[in-house]
């Protein structure tokens, strides 16, 4: 394909969808785009083109349709996020139970839902929440471009695979074994509605203004560009209830401006709060300068660099108190309590850096590795994906994210991210160091991935 004919593509894409085609899958997009234009009998691309970009004809809008479930391959599974889970079960759903006692209505939005496994999620959960849910009026809407995965959601059939970590009792519960897979049981499938939508062409006009309890918009933002993550964030603002709560993807809104939404941060995750009229906070008094020794981030430094994790985190938080916003001390912070095992505190504390300096990579680095060592492959992969697209040269990045997919035995994303991975150590000397695990030169590397191609 012509590259200037596939920058129009693209562009005509992001203006559509607001999906955001990085630079190492244009390569997939154009096989994609030739694929569509071939099966609609187009003998130029470039009439393809001018069927997508005429969006008020009715074919370009049918075309549309099914070009979103080509280009969005959206994965999911039941309960996916424990950490978010934990929170929606035992705080947030609990809290807006409580709230609406007396009116017994709650208004849930999943946009960007895919294939509907995390929208029966909430419902079970409500289902297991809430004593004579019959009596309560509750509107659970999920949304996605993808008309396929619409298609399977409202069809509620599944594999094993949206499974995976789910209890095999609670999946007996709510879901039927058929010869073609698990079939969600009517009950609950009455409980749901799925529509196809565009979060950002499209109004969203399920809910009314300040109608909705909850909002769940989980790795969508991933794929948008900021000016669109600002677009659809408001029509989210505009939808919620004072004090109704929005969840996202870890860090997907670092670097917006997210008032009136109050950021509430928990070891589990960081969640946000509609809180339009927020309580006057009054400045605090000025303390005065703590007496902290000029060497007390060498001495920091030394400690962690000895094992002495404890003391390296003493040190550097007496140093914030001269520099509460230095990123780099956070680090360590946080390197050191997770080499102590306390997740917790270290996740929090890479949250903290990301609301100061959103595109930290080593942030992002030590929330994917500490979730790995917890067990959650896919939030790890999540942290990678979200590294990658802020620094697309990342090798570490592509590294260890290659290393999940063919532990997973994804073939096909191991094998695209090897090679993306190869041609960028094409460019390096043999002799450079790459910080990968405790450092390795490119010639080394290259035989690693050689040797790992041939087991893909």
């Amino acid at each position: 394909m012509d590259e200037a004919l596939l920058e129009n593509f693209i562009a005509l894409i992001l203006t559509h969808t607001g999906i955001h085609i990085r630079s190492q899958d244009k390569s997939l997009l154009a096989k994609k785009l030739s694929d569509r234009s071939r099966a609609l009998s187009y003998s130029r691309l470039s009439s393809y083109y001018a069927l997508l970009a005429n969006g008020g004809d009715r074919d370009s809008q049918q075309e549309w349709k099914v070009l979103a479930s080509v280009i969005t391959t959206g994965e999911s599974y039941f309960f996916r996020d424990q950490g978010q889970i934990t929170l929606l079960q035992e705080r947030i759903l609990p809290e807006l139970m409580t709230t609406h006692s007396e009116d017994r209505r709650l208004n849930i939005l999943s946009a960007g839902c895919s294939s509907g496994e995390e929208v029966y999620s909430l419902a079970i959960l409500l289902k297991e929440l809430i004593p004579y849910i019959h009596n309560w009026n509750i509107s659970l809407v999920g949304l996605d471009l993808n008309q396929e995965a619409i298609a399977k959601a409202k069809e509620g059939l599944y594999s094993e695979w949206s499974f995976r970590g789910v209890e095999p009792a609670r999946r007996s519960h709510y879901f039927q074994r058929t010869a073609q897979g698990w079939q969600v049981i009517p009950e609950l499938q009455k409980m749901v509605e799925f529509r196809c939508a565009n979060l950002i062409q499209d109004g969203i006009t399920c809910f009314a203004h300040e109608s909705v309890d909850l909002i769940i918009c989980r790795n969508v933002f991933i794929y948008f560009d900021r000016d669109r993550i600002s677009l659809v964030l408001k029509k989210f603002i505009d939808l919620l209830k004072p004090k109704g709560y929005l969840l996202t993807g870890h860090t997907e809104l670092q670097g917006q401006i997210v008032e009136p939404l109050q950021i509430l941060s928990f070891p589990e995750s960081v969640i946000y709060q509609h809180s339009p009229h927020p309580p006057e906070i009054l400045p605090a008094p000025t303390p005065s300068q703590p007496l902290i020794p000029a060497n007390t981030w060498e001495r920091a430094q030394d400690a962690f660099s000895q094992g002495n994790y404890g003391d390296a985190i003493r040190l550097s938080k007496d140093w914030l108190k001269l520099n509460p916003k230095d990123d780099q001390t956070l680090s360590l912070i946080a390197q050191a309590a997770a080499n102590q095992g306390k997740y917790a505190a270290a996740i929090d504390t890479c949250h903290q850096i990301l609301a100061i300096a959103p595109t930290s990579s080593s942030a992002l680095f030590l929330l994917a590795q500490i979730a790995e060592s917890q067990g959650d492959i896919d939030k790890a992969k999540e942290y990678l994906r979200r590294i990658l697209f802020l620094d697309p040269n990342s090798i570490p990045a592509y590294l260890e994210l290659l290393e999940l997919h063919a532990r997973d035995r994804e073939s096909g994303q191991a094998q695209r991210l090897l090679e993306t991975a190869a041609a960028l150590l094409q460019e390096r000397p043999d002799t450079d160091i790459i910080p990968y695990r405790q450092g390795v030169t490119v010639a080394t590397l290259r035989t690693h991935l050689e040797q790992l191609l041939k087991s893909l």
